[in-house]
């Protein structure tokens, strides 16, 4: 059977890596390649896809290349455009039984939209979850109502699809995927890190990702990114890895000022695109993650290293109790990163349960794969498409189409 696997940053791909490989055990797969994925201003990372599969068997690249080089909102209208005629042609010509994707990033609806007009049964990954302070809120639940299948970390996610309508026996508790790489120790080595990135992971690190919080009403970006920034200077004895934002409104502010704090400071280094393998090894070797990134709340505490979670992006996100939430003042975050430093706290992150990761046997890609070859082998298109709202929540029925249902 064939299925299209989508990926439209560094963001889903990390995640997705381990899924892709699954997958190509068992089905043809096109991996659809669209978004950021061909920007130089975002690392190029169509580079790492192809390092990684191209040498793979039943994985055929396609690229949509379309991205526009800017964060306005009519930039992003243009991709979207452009991204969706191109997807709707190859829909149009090419088999697919299945489109596979994850998460809650505005580019892809330049191929879900294509896939869903194409009467093409969608599975959403990481649905259900929360994140009020960003508008990939309302992208996310979008899909939710697009797919025909879910497949979600959490019991509490699991229930938020269900009172959204969506039938219980389309739902599948699975564990977050991207945390299976950590499992299976698929990080760079320190030796690597510092050849390429010149970050020695045997000196403290503070990892920084921060996004544009365009939602949040009583501060602007740049008074945003300007507070961190003065709360960054009091650790000048840490070296300090900061990453590019992803592509969206107001990203350009959080760039600039990133690069211009990065000219001034021999402590920091900003790296646009890490890459996810020599992402997680900063990760597991920093002292505490900062910023707004889902990672700082989903992959972090597995490695039982402390968040400080800033500002109101991932208002109301499920988070391990190694997350200190923090506003957007520079004495809040300096308080919060001094705390996250401690002895004490840091013993305590060791000890901190991952939400996120319910069965904690690096298994999760596995779950989904599994669960989507016997789907596709024994229910007809037609029963995944014809959806149905449903008022009630029947927690009973959620797994009931795993092979190996957990439940």
């Amino acid at each position: 059977m064939n299925i299209a696997i989508l990926t439209t940053a560094r963001s889903d791909f990390g995640p997705l890596k381990r899924v892709i490989r699954c997958a190509a055990d068992h089905f043809h797969v096109d991996l659809l390649i669209a978004g950021s994925h061909f920007l130089e201003s975002r690392g190029y990372t169509f580079e790492e896809i192809k390092n990684e599969f191209s040498q793979s068997l039943n994985i055929n690249f396609v690229c949509f290349n379309s991205m526009v080089n800017g964060n306005t909102p009519q930039d992003h209208i243009n991709t979207l455009t452009s991204t969706q005629q191109l997807a709707s042609s190859w829909f149009e010509k090419n088999s697919c039984d299945l489109l596979l994707f994850l998460g809650d990033r505005w580019e892809l609806w330049g191929v879900t939209m294509p896939a869903f007009i194409h009467s093409i049964p969608l599975a959403h990954i990481s649905g259900g979850e929360v994140t009020e302070g960003v508008i990939d809120d309302a992208i996310r639940h979008s899909h939710s109502k697009l797919s025909a299948l879910h497949f979600v970390a959490t019991n509490v996610f699991a229930e938020n699809l269900s009172r959204m309508g969506e039938e219980d026996w389309r739902i599948n508790i699975v564990g977050e995927c991207g945390i299976d790489q950590i499992f299976d120790s698929e990080v760079s080595t320190p030796s690597e890190i510092k050849e390429r990135f010149g970050i020695d992971l045997r000196i403290d690190i503070i990892l920084v990702t921060y996004h544009p919080s365009t939602l949040d009403l009583n501060q602007s970006v740049e008074e945003q990114v300007k507070s961190l920034l003065q709360a960054l200077e009091s650790f000048s004895n840490y070296q300090i890895v900061i990453t590019a934002p992803g592509m969206e409104k107001d990203a350009d502010i959080v760039m600039n000022a990133v690069k211009e704090f990065d000219k001034t400071h021999d402590n920091v280094y900003f790296i646009d695109h890490l890459g996810s393998r020599n992402y997680l090894a900063v990760m597991r070797e920093a002292k505490v993650v900062v910023g707004n990134s889902s990672s700082g709340l989903v992959e972090a505490s597995s490695f039982g290293v402390p968040t400080v979670n800033i500002g109101a992006r991932q208002r109301n996100r499920i988070a391990a109790d190694s997350v200190l939430h923090v506003g957007t003042g520079a004495s809040e975050i300096i308080s919060a990163i001094h705390k996250a430093l401690s002895a004490d706290f840091q013993d305590y992150s060791q000890s901190c349960p991952n939400p996120y990761d319910p069965f904690r046997d690096g298994k999760n890609s596995e779950r989904i794969i599994d669960n989507l070859a016997k789907i596709l082998q024994s229910l007809p298109q037609k029963l995944l498409l014809m959806k149905k709202f449903d008022n009630d929540v029947h927690s009973a029925q959620w797994n009931t189409l795993m092979p190996n249902n957990p439940q």
